[in-house]
């Protein structure tokens, strides 16, 4: 008995030690709202929508310690549609697997962009929902098929390990022949209530190409925080002669958050120029989120797209991906929704 009780304490202090080294976490994010979307005489059309505040997710995380300062790690992260009930798990969100230490990090698989990183930094509403810089930007960055605007696959990551607000990181992705060929890097800084970041990217398509640059920069002043971003992008199809498409898009935005009470008062204006006429728009979008607790939310936003009269249908601009097609040039397109976040 006295051997079977030692044994027991032996393998519980075993089980313990193994469990202070290795981790797995599952986690994820729940979220639905409620919206109506306007796009000028096209109509409006109402909804409910999965992820308006926050992009539904379930994922699994997991960390084990190898000693010598040395960590692996992985991510596993795929969207879940709330309104559906989802069209298909996978794991699109992340796919990686990493080498942590003193050097820094080594990180393997799918995963965000750096030039993406540094412009979400700017975006008050986390790249989702009616009012978000996403209503301007992605279209233009998914020309010609590109899928490099917030995520890539085949990408080999490393970041700089903390240096006292110094941040970086550089990122190379394998086309492998038949997809997108990225290559990029971030640098920055971000301590106390400063931060600023510079970004710049390639994606390589066949012939065809788009270059990304970025700068943005933070500053919390206590009763707010404002942010600010710059992105520059220039898309070549590689086709000679006549059939030649060079666009370029110039992106200005400045927000700024305020908390109130539980919550926290949003507010952003974008403008999208271009010198190609063809992606013209300016955005403003205002909301408040309500915390009921360190998980669940109540949120209401709203967002409008003005549309430039001289621009093509290729670059007209609608708030959020619910609306109805067929807006014209010159036309505005508004949103508004109300929701409800979990995280878990």
């Amino acid at each position: 008995m006295k051997k079977s009780l030692l044994a027991l304490a032996a393998l519980t202090a075993f089980a313990g030690v193994a469990s202070a080294q290795s981790s797995v976490t599952l986690f994820g994010i729940v979220d639905a709202a409620a919206r109506n979307t306007k796009n000028g005489s096209a109509g409006s059309i109402k909804s409910l929508v999965s992820g308006g505040g926050a992009t539904s997710r379930l994922g699994f995380r997991g960390i084990e310690d190898l000693g010598g300062g040395l960590k692996a790690g992985f991510w596993l992260e795929g969207q879940v549609d709330t309104d559906t009930g989802g069209t298909g798990y996978n794991f699109q969100r992340r796919a990686t697997v990493s080498l942590i230490g003193n050097f820094g990090e080594l990180r393997l698989g799918r995963d965000f962009t750096p030039t993406y990183t540094n412009w979400g930094a700017a975006d008050v509403w986390g790249y989702v929902g009616v009012a978000t810089t996403a209503n301007l930007r992605a279209g233009f960055l998914g020309q010609g098929g590109m899928a490099t605007a917030v995520r890539t696959n085949n990408q080999i990551m490393y970041f700089l390990p903390a240096m006292g607000g110094l941040f970086g990181q550089i990122n190379v992705g394998a086309g492998e022949g038949t997809g997108d060929k990225y290559v990029g890097g971030r640098l920055g800084y971000a301590a106390g209530p400063v931060s600023i970041g510079g970004a710049i990217g390639k994606t390589e398509r066949g012939a065809g190409e788009i270059e990304t640059k970025s700068i943005t920069a933070g500053y919390n002043m206590g009763f707010a925080r404002l942010v600010a971003g710059y992105e520059t992008s220039d898309y070549n199809n590689g086709v000679a002669g006549a059939g030649n498409v060079n666009n370029d898009i110039d992106l200005i935005t400045v927000g700024m958050t305020v908390p109130m009470g539980k919550g926290v008062f949003k507010a952003q204006y974008t403008k999208a120029d271009s010198s190609s006429a063809n992606y013209d728009a300016t955005m403003f979008g205002v909301g408040y989120v309500y915390n009921m607790s360190k998980r669940t939310a109540l949120y209401t936003s709203y967002g409008k797209v003005n549309n430039d009269g001289n621009a093509t249908a290729g670059g007209l601009y609608t708030a959020g991906s619910a609306g109805p097609a067929g807006m014209r040039r010159g036309e505005s397109s508004t949103g508004y929704e109300f929701g409800i976040t979990h995280s878990f």
